[in-house]
């Protein structure tokens, strides 16, 4: 039995791990480029806020009426913005520094100030009145540094980068999601040889090995059945010689008539268990030659005592590769199938080639029986299922002939193909490649 393991590295834990890392480094990246552009700090002689001092010194500079030529060498001395606004000048080293028109919009413009603040859009704005108008200055802020199309690019380059490094990360995470998908796959199309290796100590690790003891145990039990089956059923062929040899001597035709068939429905049932057992294991192994397919059907017909089957070819005769003694178990099933089911009506039986493949030979077995429910169309090709068990007490049989019949004409890349109507009819079509 699995032992429960610890997980010491719990998937769960490795996410919550990879979400904060992924956080923190997001924050700390943007973090850092903003303050590498910002922390560039003013420009040199600049003075991130206004004092009155400053302000009366810029004042004094360019004099009153201001001298704009003045106004331009103390801008580019001190590297400040401002804007000149008194009669018959306006004048600015930068056009986004509002002018008085616009400033009086705003609740915080003051008339009967001489030095005040008006704050636009959380900007200040100082306004410093003269006696012939106004000077007006925008004070260095740290946003005016940021060039906004190279922060969205180095936002958008880090987003992008952490993006990959996640997905990355969590397809490490996850990828045995894929292995664990396949395994299941195969083991549920019956292949139970593969073992799903994943070298990891979380809970996919855990339900990995689960997995393989689940396969392990399927395929041990499944191994005891067959091997059950098979030593029961050459046990069982002892018994029935003799049963066979003593109903030799029972003068009673009618008991003696009874008992034979009975021997011969277990028989071919034991013939059919062995044959589907040797066709999934290294006896099932063909033997495939050249054979006379029109032939060979007309054998297994002629050795049917129902003689209301009619048979037709398009060939004399026609030779395809096959495993002869398989072939004959094939269809030796399904005419057996369509003459119990025609209830004593009409087996029709056909050979022929189709003008859009010519490439094939079609064999079609068809009865006049009652026809197979849609819904069990594909069930009849699983081995025990047997259409109808409550109307079918008279039909003997043990549901492993089309089974059978499935697992040869695979071995062959041969196909079978079942149409089917209500009160109509069964028809199955074999189709062999040349």
């Amino acid at each position: 039995m699995l032992k429960k393991k610890n997980n010491r590295y719990s998937i769960f834990i490795k996410l919550m791990l990879l979400f904060l890392v992924f956080i923190l480094l997001a924050n700390f990246s943007i973090g850092f480029i903003l303050s590498r552009i910002i922390g560039k700090g003013p420009p040199q002689g600049s003075p991130e806020r206004f004092p009155v001092p400053v302000q009366k010194y810029i004042i004094s500079r360019i004099g009153d009426p201001p001298d704009t030529n003045l106004a331009r060498k103390v801008s580019d001395e001190l590297q400040v913005n401002f804007r000149i606004e008194s009669s018959g000048i306006s004048w600015t080293n930068d056009e986004s520094i509002p002018d008085i028109p616009r400033l009086r919009e705003e609740k915080d413009f003051r008339t009967d100030g001489q030095n005040f603040i008006v704050r636009l859009r959380g900007r200040p704005i100082i306004v410093n009145k003269t006696d012939d108008g106004y000077i007006i200055f925008s004070p260095f802020m740290p946003r005016d540094l940021i060039n906004e199309t190279n922060v969205v690019i180095a936002v958008v380059l880090i987003i992008t980068i952490l993006a990959v490094m996640l997905y990355l990360a969590l397809s490490w995470i996850f990828g045995p999601i894929k292995k664990l998908s396949e395994g299941v796959e195969m083991i549920s199309e019956g292949n139970f040889d593969n073992t799903i290796i994943v070298d990891r100590k979380d809970e996919l690790g855990n339900l990995a090995a689960s997995i393989n003891e689940m396969k392990e145990n399927i395929s041990n039990m499944i191994k005891s059945k067959e091997s059950l089956l098979i030593d029961v059923s050459h046990e069982l062929r002892s018994p029935l010689t003799r049963i066979k040899l003593a109903n030799e001597f029972i003068d009673d035709p009618k008991i003696h008539n009874k008992i034979r068939d009975d021997v011969k429905e277990m028989e071919l049932m034991i013939t059919e268990l062995l044959e589907t057992y040797r066709m999934d294991h290294e006896q099932g192994k063909f033997s495939i030659e050249r054979a006379d397919i029109v032939k060979l059907i007309k054998d297994v017909i002629s050795k049917f005592e129902f003689k209301d089957i009619q048979f037709s070819s398009q060939f004399a005769e026609k030779e395809i590769f096959i495993d002869r003694r398989k072939i004959e178990t094939v269809f030796r099933n399904i005419i057996d199938n369509a003459v119990k089911y025609s209830e004593g009506r009409t087996v029709t039986v056909d050979i022929c080639e189709r003008d859009e493949n010519k490439d094939s030979v079609f064999v079609s077995v068809k009865d006049k029986g009652r026809g197979i429910e849609e819904e069990e169309l594909g069930k009849i090709f699983e081995p025990f299922y047997r259409i109808d068990k409550s109307r079918d007490k008279k039909i003997r049989g043990y549901g492993l002939g089309l089974s059978l019949v499935k697992k040869i004409l695979e071995g062959h890349n041969a196909e079978i193909e079942v149409k089917s109507e209500k009160n109509e009819g069964t028809e199955f079509i074999v189709t062999f490649k040349k």
